[in-house]
């Protein structure tokens, strides 16, 4: 009964965290948004949800995308994720409403799952609790949001319940659990994200063959081994139109190595462990790749505790977590090491991604798994080692002397532009030449650096005063629980809604009707929820062909086509597209050119052709004289 109370009050503590950082957005209702308007949501997963779950609504499961691209897979690209049950609260409530709630709901989630692998490792309910609020709302997760990333965010959020089932099939030896790992796996695969369901299997069967070394099971090895495949099959109405389609798309060739080495975790980054902003605040993040991908903050309380951990936890309890949290880092680190060339040449599915630095979502659980192991430790002995005070202290004095160093240096100009020449930076670049700008970077570094410092130091209190009371160790969380809220809360941002779709694209059409495509060299996936047509768009979904020819039209190998291209000129060739106007914005003006060549109608009768097979043979017979689609 005492058990059942305690994680009734711990995940009422979860869930009370939760409204406490969305509230004010989960019921003012409206057109609000969580997230940047300069991000995917804005750009992608708002148009998506829209499409999809309007034709859901209809009662039309929608395999084919009209919209974007000329036309390409909906269903089968995975993003989709209509499927998945969570969503459906989409045909329910108004857009904006659901995404807000199945943002928050998600939060909870990983939270709560968090909670549930602690408590079947054994540890106690407080612990348990500090685990999951470090886990929704540490950097590699909950960044995401300001991001737009809703399937990301879906697909993160079964990890914890996937490794709770391992240890618990290990320690209970019941096929239940087996069961509630399939179910785990099967909603990983219907959130949206594949990359994570794959790096997130990497990681478990990993941590599964390291659980199996002592004892031997065959019959818990049979139940692991069956957790993926059963998985696969629950999800199987999703992932076989998903291979199908995939084949078809840019993502079914492997991906050139310069695009798949991209995002990879820079080195650098290990600083935000410690000072989450050195680089700037997310919104204006100067460093390499983009700051919701590449910060494995879990707090300067979860990094103490779990250093704890590894020093004075039995070898036992720390030596399996220790290995799937290097390996984690090892494999986001990317092409900053030499085992990347061999993963991406000899690993399948490697060649099918970038970003391999999202492996810091598993590296950031088992951070937290080792800080709660090491807080749960302190709450069985109730007392601290004094060497381990005294390194905190330390280690607070030497962060004051970093802190001090960053403000006062002059080499900052110097390392903003190293990092700029990197060519991995996306903020403006005359930014990185602004006097200003520099001032107030370094100045954010120093204080991100000086609140460590001062967190390290007010844990150090709160340890010594534990020798007195115990209840010492319930400061300690709370003082975490405070520093990852105040951490979170500064990272979100919100936007209207309403403003996806610009106002005058929408008169545009209203003014000119008809059967036509467009290139939006703004936002191309806003045709969803327009009802219009574009001939590119904004996801991996795009056909290859189609995506070989495009790049081709504007003089890039279509070898490299991906789903990212530069439109520098238009080509008459794509008259038989049915391009007529491209829109663009100019200084947030939004303005309308109307293509050279007036389009094709939607039918054409043609009676005189040749039968090419060579792409290449194809192309050059397009850009010949002898070649006319009217």
């Amino acid at each position: 009964m005492e058990n059942r109370r305690s994680t009734l009050i711990s995940l009422a503590g979860l869930l009370g965290l939760t409204l406490a950082m969305f509230g004010d957005v989960l019921f003012a209702g409206g057109t609000r948004l969580l997230g940047s308007q300069a991000t995917d949501l804005s750009l992608q997963f708002l148009s998506w949800r829209d499409f999809g779950f309007r034709e859901l609504a209809k009662g039309n499961l929608a395999l084919w995308n009209p919209h974007i691209y000329g036309g390409a897979p909906y269903f089968g690209s995975m993003q989709s994720a209509l499927l998945y049950p969570p969503n459906w609260i989409f045909l329910i409530l108004p857009l904006s409403v659901a995404v807000n709630w199945s943002i928050a709901l998600h939060v909870f989630f990983m939270g709560a799952f968090m909670f549930f692998w602690m408590k079947q490792r054994g540890l106690q309910a407080a612990p348990s609790f500090f685990a999951g609020a470090l886990a929704m709302f540490s950097g590699a997760f909950f960044l995401h949001i300001f991001a737009g990333h809703l399937p990301h965010l879906n697909t993160m959020t079964w990890s914890p319940l996937i490794f709770c089932a391992i240890d618990s099939l290990l320690s209970g030896r019941m096929f239940r659990w087996c069961l509630l790992g399939m179910f785990a796996v099967a909603m990983q695969a219907l959130a949206g994200f594949p990359q994570y369901l794959f790096y997130t299997a990497i990681i478990a069967g990993l941590y599964s063959a390291l659980r199996l070394v002592r004892p031997w099971n065959w019959r818990i090895t049979a139940s692991l081994l069956s957790i993926y495949p059963g998985g696969a099959l629950l999800a199987a109405a999703q992932l076989f139109p998903a291979i199908q389609a995939t084949r078809e798309t840019v993502r079914g060739v492997p991906l050139p190595f310069e695009f798949a080495s991209m995002f990879a975790f820079p080195p650098e980054n290990f600083l935000t462990l410690i000072a989450p902003n050195f680089f700037g605040e997310i919104s204006r993040y100067w460093g390499r790749c983009y700051l919701w991908e590449m910060s494995i903050f879990v707090g300067i309380i979860g990094i103490a505790l779990a250093i704890y951990a590894t020093v004075y936890c039995e070898g036992k309890t720390k030596w399996i977590p220790l290995s799937a949290l290097v390996v984690s880092l090892l494999f986001a680190l990317g092409v900053h090491t030499p085992l990347f060339g061999f993963l991406y040449a000899c690993v399948p599915g490697f060649d099918k991604f970038r970003s391999v630095s999202k492996f810091i979502l598993p590296a950031s659980l088992f951070l937290v798994l080792l800080a709660a192991t090491g807080l749960d430790r302190l709450f069985k002995q109730k007392k601290i080692e004094p060497s381990f005070v005294i390194a905190l202290f330390a280690f607070a004095a030497l962060l004051g002397i970093g802190g001090l160093w960053a403000i006062k240096t002059n080499s900052w100009p110097a390392l903003i532009k190293t990092t700029q020449a990197t060519g991995e930076t996306y903020l403006p670049p005359q930014l990185y030449a602004s006097g200003e700008f520099i001032a107030q970077s370094q100045g954010r570094a120093a204080m991100s650096i000086f609140f460590a410092a001062g967190t390290c130091a007010l844990l150090g209190g709160l340890l010594i005063l534990l020798k007195r009371d115990h209840r010492a160790l319930y400061g300690v969380i709370a003082l975490a629980v405070v520093e990852m809220f105040v951490f979170a809360r500064t990272s979100l941002a919100t936007f209207n809604s309403a403003t996806v779709a610009n106002a005058e694209e929408k008169s545009f059409f209203d003014a000119h009707p008809d059967d036509y495509r467009i290139l939006n060299l703004f936002n191309p996936n806003s045709a969803m929820s327009l009802g219009v047509h574009d001939m590119w768009g904004y996801d991996a979904s795009v056909v290859r062909r189609y995506a070989e020819f495009i790049a081709w039209t504007q003089d890039v190998n279509p070898d490299k086509a991906t789903q990212y291209v530069k439109f520098t000129r238009f080509d008459p060739l794509y008259a038989m597209l049915r391009l007529r106007y491209v829109f663009a914005l100019r200084e947030n003006k939004f303005q309308v050119a109307e293509a050279p060549a007036p389009p094709l109608s939607p039918v054409q009768l043609v009676s005189n052709y040749r039968l090419l097979q060579d792409r290449d043979a194809i192309f050059n017979t397009l850009h010949s004289t002898a070649f006319d689609p009217t």
